[in-house]
This record gives C-alpha cells, sequence and structure tokens, in this order.
C-alpha cells in the first residue's frame, strides 16, 4: 500500500493481534519492498500495516478500484 494524498481511495483491510513474542520472526519474514509503516484507518485511527517502498510498484498492477486485497483475488477466482 502506497499513500496518495492527492487521488488516494479507501480500501477493506483486516486488523490483525500479533503476539509481542512473534515480532521478531513476523519482522524476518516481511520481504522487501514490503514493510511495515503507519495506516490511517476509516474511524482516525493510525494502526501499523504492510506499506511498499516506491520502486516495488514499477510494473504493478493498480487495484484500488477493487476496494481490497481480498476483492482483487476473488475477482481473479
Amino acid at each position: 500500500m502506497v499513500r496518495d494524498r492527492e487521488q488516494g481511495a479507501a480500501i477493506a483491510v483486516e486488523v490483525w493481534e500479533l503476539p509481542h513474542t512473534e515480532v521478531g520472526s513476523f519482522l524476518a519474514g516481511i520481504p522487501a519492498p514490503l514493510g511495515l509503516g503507519k495506516v490511517e484507518l476509516e474511524d482516525g485511527r493510525w494502526l501499523t500495516g504492510f506499506i511498499c517502498e516506491e520502486y516495488g510498484l514499477q510494473g504493478a498492477q493498480e487495484i484500488t478500484a477493487f476496494g481490497g486485497w481480498r476483492a482483487w483475488l476473488a475477482h481473479q477466482g
């Protein structure tokens, strides 16, 4: 996910709770260009979520219009 203040749109997200004892192994498994950063939720809260470095967008398909990752996967069949 990349923030776009001018043309951004709301998308569906999932909020998960991760035990503190598992954070290290979780972080170690996140491949570049993905990372963690603050994501603003519809209710105004800012939570830690997945973000993408800009270079990771080169050649990527824009899926915002689907409203979220799960909707895009469902569309793919």
